[in-house]
């Protein structure tokens, strides 16, 4: 059988989806809802949580300049690193089972 990631576009591969996500995050995040069932679990967890931490960074840019924009900015990151750490621990967690 042929591996699942070579069927994905190209758009979904893992090198093509990064700068995706670094240039136009909410592109990235409607690709990966349009192609949510498609994709394995593995697959879709990293690309959700790649998606989902540029996304909060490019919303923190539309906030106005000054204390408020940097407080949004460490509230994105501490949020971007909370859901990685989620998803790392249950991927640990799956495969000590």
């Amino acid at each position: 059988m042929s591996d699942p990631v070579e069927r994905l576009p190209f758009y979904l591969k893992r090198f093509p989806f990064f700068v995706i996500s670094y240039i136009v995050a909410p592109l990235a995040s409607l690709l990966l809802l349009i192609h949510w069932k498609s994709l394995r679990p593995q697959t879709r967890d990293v690309r959700l949580i790649v998606s989902s931490l540029f996304l909060l960074l490019f919303l923190v840019d539309f906030f106005p300049r000054g204390w408020y924009q940097n407080a949004m900015l460490a509230f994105a990151i501490t949020v971007g690193l909370f859901i990685t750490f989620i998803g790392l621990e249950g991927k640990q967690s799956k495969h000590d089972k």
